[in-house]
């Protein structure tokens, strides 16, 4: 029988990061080589210390760390009270700087995905970024997603001639010819023409071949884009945000993208993708200076990121905010003295009926809550519930709660109370860890305390014997006498496997018996009932990515019977230490999502030339948004934000139901795309 085990532990008041301590905790058998020889991807941040002066404090483990060179001679000089950096390291480095006062200024990690050697390239050499003039009407799109058709033709004016001027490809293995990228492929537009024309016969592109030759699928070697499927999120997305016929020959819109590795995008947790997205935000915000009109300025952009997740705490402080912000808020820090007008476009999510957030308010429910967590079968990624308590300064902590968790099929439990170092951890039979329930305080700007309550996969295809328990795991969260009664939020990490990467995660759910699923009718509510008091909430489930204060985040209509889509996530956000209220209370716009309740999601381009497929969510609305901002931005004295709002009256569609500000934001758009078959 699994036995909870809370002996002293010396290293958990020292640790920074909680869930890295505990993925790099797990035994060899958990991982597909020895532990101390993976390399993983890192995002850190530095205070008051330059890229340099780390890599030089760091170099006893030179040997177990990469900087990539997207990082040029400037980023590395530069000091900043606070810098992320994304790297890649061993396991020796990564557990030295988890550790809090470390010697190299290190005050946060997340640990990454698990990044193949094959895939990096310490030998790489920067590479100057020379300016591209373009026309006075030019508007650069900034695409980051997973598997990017790049070939596809909404994205070229001729037959070998494409709009897109920068390609990363992060799971290629690199180019030894032409080495200008410290993990996977770097194409400009040249390498891309060049692919085309040496893929074309007798005027027909063979894109197979082409997407073999640019590095993106090559199956012998393990190597998997969703591109080598009928639909791909990334293209469908880019072609609504960005695609034009062929024959339009659209000089205006040029077009740089970033995609992911499906390896990092099949764990949703958002854990292992956050530093690859910061490094591939680093890399486009650097290409996207490169465009420079006729009459000397810089070319403005519009980016679409169409990924959301539920973590963080909701309040714009988390690590997605604070890498929006760092890249296009007011005070972004800028690689010249020169500003470039940016704006950025999000999902609001698609968890308002998912079941995937909980709070412990005494105005809601009562003040101590219990929860029940399912955990389903057949999951092969870990689940992981985030408590945040609320504010509280540092030098003022407040045990807030204790918390207890129960295991499925046995009376054991653990218990931790919200104190720095409490932990308590579920052993099997073999003594090695399936789950794990941790308090950490995470400062900066979020101020707050976190448990984090992490299980292990229910399921794996290889040998390994440290699975957790599927069932009910079962939360209590008790108030302390005292304690403030703020409101005490739970979040169920989004983990179920995106479609099109083959079965991988099964999210997990809170399953309490008072939670109201369908109206008298049997349809999904899409609204908590006013006379509900159970402590599960669709309220609040708008994406932890969109909580931020600049990006426009985007929910999605279904248009036919012209209401919200059930699944589009509302607000609002949670109170922050910035300020008395917070900076939105949901979306701000809504675009369309489904065509109707039948005929769900809406056209673009499938992963091949000609074809056309549906997808639905906000993750669709999004590009939509960006299209349109795309030919506004130019002329708008306004920032991103408020002209989304205006924007419900240049494309106005009337939504019916009177949705909130915090489901629907400042209303409907129709924004028109390409023609449809």
């Amino acid at each position: 029988m699994s036995i909870w085990t809370s002996e002293y532990d010396p290293d958990a008041s020292e640790i920074i990061d909680q869930t890295t301590y505990f993925r790099l905790s797990l035994g060899d058998s958990n991982f597909p080589i020895e532990l101390t020889e993976i390399w993983w991807s890192v995002l850190i941040v530095l205070e008051d210390i330059s890229i340099d002066q780390f890599e030089e404090a760091a170099s006893k483990y030179a040997q177990d760390m990469l900087i990539p060179i997207a990082y040029d001679a400037a980023d590395r000089a530069r000091v900043m009270p606070t810098q992320p950096v994304t790297i890649y390291a061993r396991k020796k480095l990564i557990k030295k700087l988890n550790k809090q006062g470390n010697p190299y200024h290190v005050s946060s990690v997340v640990l990454g995905a698990i990044t193949p050697e094959r895939f990096l390239n310490h030998d790489a050499e920067s590479l100057l970024l020379e300016d591209l003039q373009v026309d006075d009407d030019t508007v650069v799109q900034a695409v980051i997603d997973d598997g990017i058709a790049i070939a596809h033709d909404l994205f070229r004016t001729g037959a070998t001639s494409s709009r897109i001027h920068h390609a990363r490809i992060f799971e290629a293995e690199p180019d030894v010819a032409k080495s200008h990228s410290s993990v996977g492929r770097s194409l400009d537009k040249a390498d891309i023409d060049a692919l085309l024309a040496e893929c074309t016969f007798n005027g027909f592109l063979d894109e197979d071949l082409f997407y073999t030759k640019s590095g993106q699928v090559d199956l012998a070697q393990h190597v998997f884009s969703s591109v080598a499927l009928r639909q791909s999120h990334g293209t469908h997305v880019m072609a609504l945000a960005a695609g034009h016929a062929m024959t339009e020959k659209c000089d205006n819109r040029p077009i740089i993208c970033a995609a992911l590795p499906s390896r990092a995008v099949k764990d949703t947790t958002g854990v292992e993708l956050l530093p690859t997205v910061y490094l591939a935000f680093h890399i486009l915000v650097k290409q996207a200076r490169r465009f420079r009109t006729k009459c000397g300025t810089l070319a403005p952009v519009v980016f679409n990121f169409s990924y959301g997740n539920n973590g963080g705490p909701h309040d714009g402080t988390g690590v997605y905010a604070a890498m929006f912000d760092h890249y296009f808020g007011e005070n972004a820090e800028t690689y010249d003295v020169e500003k470039q007008k940016v704006w950025l476009t999000l999902p609001a999510g698609n968890a308002n009926l998912r079941r995937l957030h909980a709070v412990a308010d005494p105005k809601v429910s009562n003040g101590d809550v219990s929860l029940d967590v399912t955990v389903l079968p057949d999951d092969r990624t870990p689940t992981q519930v985030q408590i945040w308590m609320p504010v509280c300064p540092v030098n003022h902590q407040i045990d807030f709660a204790k918390i207890t968790v129960s295991a499925p099929f046995g009376d054991q439990h653990g218990t931790i109370n919200t104190k720095i170092g409490q932990q308590v951890s579920l052993l099997n039979t073999n003594g090695k860890r399936v789950a794990r329930l941790a308090y950490e305080y995470v400062g900066g700007a979020t101020q707050r305390g976190l448990v984090t309550l992490t299980i292990n996969p229910t399921s794996n295809l290889e040998k390994t014997r440290d699975l957790a328990a599927a069932g009910v795991w079962n939360l209590q969260i008790c108030r302390n006498d005292g304690a403030p009664l703020d409101p005490i939020n739970i979040w169920i990490r989004r983990d179920e496997t995106i479609p099109g990467l083959g079965p991988g995660g099964r999210q997990a759910y809170f399953s309490n018996s008072d939670y109201v699923r369908f109206g008298p009718f049997g349809e999904p509510l899409a609204v908590d009932p006013a006379d509900s008091d159970s402590p599960v909430r669709r309220a609040g489930t708008i994406s932890g990515f969109g909580s931020g204060k600049s990006p426009i985040v985007v929910a999605a209509y279904t248009e036919k019977d012209a209401l919200m889509s059930g699944y589009s996530a509302a607000g609002p956000l949670n109170l922050s230490v910035n300020s008395p209220d917070p900076h939105r209370v949901g979306p701000d716009v809504t675009a369309k999502g489904d065509d109707s309740p039948v005929l769900r999601g809406v056209y673009s381009a499938g992963s091949r030339s000609g074809s056309w497929v549906r997808m639905n969510g906000t993750s669709v609305a999004s590009p939509q948004v960006a299209r349109g901002a795309a030919d506004h931005i130019k002329g708008s004295p306004l920032d991103g934000r408020a002209w989304a709002r205006e924007a419900t009256l240049i494309y106005p569609f009337e939504l019916n139901g009177d949705p909130t500000p915090s489901r629907a934001g400042a209303g409907g758009v129709d924004i028109p795309t390409f023609e449809k078959p």
